[in-house]
Formats: structure tokens, sequence, C-alpha cells
């Protein structure tokens, strides 16, 4: 029976045949050669799966979907297929640097502690030159430490700050935590990182360049600021919010013990009204429904009841009042239905 690989490098791709080549070709070139590299194609149409069957390394092993399944589902099924005792991360239109594999693995090794290893990526254009990045993945740069709270902090404030394409995560971690939410395309990353540190592993950030990751041309990357992304941003966000709900009460006083002084709150009523008013703090429609869902599900007394509808009817989550505004028309009352 062969002896698994240190590392498995898995990569999703789709429809990326003009990087591809050099995304697998960063991987071979490493120092670090204890590997195998686990590719599933996500049914692409432009060639991608052939570019990968070029090579002739027999540690690539290629799986082509026979339709196309998603982000979400394609990362699970590359996963499944891994067998090295670490999983290294890279999608197919980002690239290696290189020392990357043995940079990581000597630290993974050092630091039992830590479940998931992440540095920082290189921005590079379509022809992989340096360029300027949308994304804060430097964020971490300005944490005080990488305790579970304060990452939890950060993510809940201020959203996703790691890069996928540079992380290194133990194998039994994914194991453990489980798979990425199929129903989510544009934070399952997110999703993982929040996951994993509520199940107690700790995550670290080296600052160094692991990963050239690509800003493609158009806002094509599906991180970028588009309109469906941006929608989809919002509602996936209120779905990771609700992580927190259930979350060990010490940690959740850990995560927000610097707001709680802020906002003068001693002893709060249990751990679901300081979410609430936490949720409440940020000031945006997906943080507010998650406020106000929250408080709908553990209201229980006459003054949870009167709050509730206080607050239902000052937010106006759903732009309602500015239809109005923005339609400027007699009859928008009538229009809508109010049941009794």
């Amino acid at each position: 029976m062969a002896i698994p690989p240190k590392v498995s490098v898995v990569v999703k791709s789709y429809n990326h045949a003009p990087y591809v080549r050099q995304t697998i070709q960063s991987i071979l070139d490493q120092s670090f050669q204890d590997f195998e590299i686990v590719v599933t194609d996500d049914h692409s149409s432009d060639g991608t799966a052939d570019v990968v069957r070029e090579f002739q390394d027999k540690r690539i092993r290629l799986e082509v979907s026979s339709r196309n399944n998603g982000i979400s589902i394609t990362m699970n099924s590359v996963i499944a297929r891994a067998t090295g005792e670490y999983i290294a991360i890279v999608n197919s239109d980002d690239f290696a640097l290189p020392g990357r594999l043995e940079t990581q693995v000597s630290f993974m090794e050092k630091r039992a502690d830590v479940a998931a290893l992440f540095g920082l990526p290189l921005p590079v254009d379509e022809q992989g030159n340096p360029t300027a990045s949308f994304n804060d993945f430097d964020r971490p740069l300005s944490f005080p430490d990488f305790d579970r709270s304060t990452w939890l902090n950060s993510f809940f404030f201020r959203g996703n700050c790691l890069c996928a394409p540079t992380a290194m995560v133990r194998r039994d971690v994914y194991d453990k935590v489980g798979k990425y939410d199929p129903r989510l395309t544009n934070l399952q990353d997110l999703d993982m990182w929040v996951r994993m540190l509520k199940a107690g592993y700790d995550i670290y950030l080296l600052p160094e360049q692991f990963t050239a990751f690509r800003i493609r041309d158009g806002n094509k990357n599906m991180s970028a600021p588009r309109p469906d992304s941006i929608l989809r941003h919002h509602f996936e966000l209120v779905q990771i919010l609700r992580h927190y709900i259930g979350m060990d009460p010490q940690l959740i006083s850990d995560i927000f013990a610097a707001e709680m002084v802020g906002a003068g709150i001693e002893d709060p009523v249990g751990t679901d009204m300081l979410l609430v008013e936490m949720g409440l703090s940020v000031g945006s429609s997906a943080y507010n429904l998650f406020a106000l869902q929250l408080l709908f599900d553990i209201a229980e007394t006459v003054d949870d009841f009167t709050r509730l509808s206080a607050i239902a009817g000052k937010l106006d989550i759903f732009g309602i009042l500015d239809s109005i505004v923005a339609e400027k028309s007699h009859g928008f009352f009538s229009r809508l239905k109010f049941h009794r």
C-alpha cells in the first residue's frame, strides 16, 4: 500500500485554461516535493482539463465533474479525494510562490496547536504582474494576537480577511468540522473559518506571501465587487452571523469585550441578547436582519415583545420606505397587501 504524501495540494478548476498550467507548474517547482496535486475540474468548457492532462507527473490526479456543481461542491470533492496530512489550497487561476510548501510544512510540524495556517497573497493581474487588490488580506497584521476571540471579532464586524489560496489546513480538521456549505457561493470560506474557530481550532497567519492571487479583468473574480456578488454577500453574511448563536458564553464575552466596555454593558442579559446589541450597533441591513430575527426568536417577556415591535417598525431592512420615496406614487400603499 502506497504511503500517503505529506501534503495534498487541492485545486478546484473552472474555465481557467489560460492560467492552470502556471498553477500546476508552480507546485511542481516547489522545494518541498512530498505532495500530490488533486484537481477537480467543475465541467469547464474551455479545455482547462486538457491543459492539466498535458502534465505527465503521476502525482497529479484529475477528476472532471459531469456537470457544473459550483464552488463549494467542487471544493468538497477535491478534499474528499485528498490523502495527505495537510491540505494546501490553490485556485486554478492563481499560482504558488517559491518555498510556500516548505515554509508552511515546517511551521505546522512545529506548531501542533495551529489547525490552519495562512499567509499573504501577492496580487497579480492577468499577465502575472503585481497589481492592486480589492481585498484587505493584510488586516490581520494589525491584530494584537491571533486568539480565537480576535479572529471572531474581526469576522463578525468586518468579514473575511484571509486568502484561502494561501491556506494549509490539517486534514483531520476538515473531517471534524465538516464540508463547505454548497448553499454558499461568495462567503463559503468565511463560513468555514468561523466554523473552525467555533469548534475550538486555532488559526495563524505568517506575514509572508505564499500565493500569487490573480485579479481578473472586468471583475471576474467571484469575490469582486459586482452587483451579483454584493447581493449574495449580504444574504450569505446573515447566515454566517448565525454561527455565533450557541457559541460558548465565555468566548462570546471575550469576542465582544471591547464593545461591551464601550457600550457600558457590564452584565448582559445573555449571550443571545448581546449578539442582538452587537448586530444592531453595525447599522447595516444584513446585521439589522440578523439582530431582529434573533430578537424575534428569543423574545419571551412583554418588554421583549414591546422592543421587538418598536425596532421592527423603525428599521427599513427591506428598503420599503426608500421605494416609496423613489416611486413618489400616492398609490404605493394601496398596492401593498396588509394582513391582520
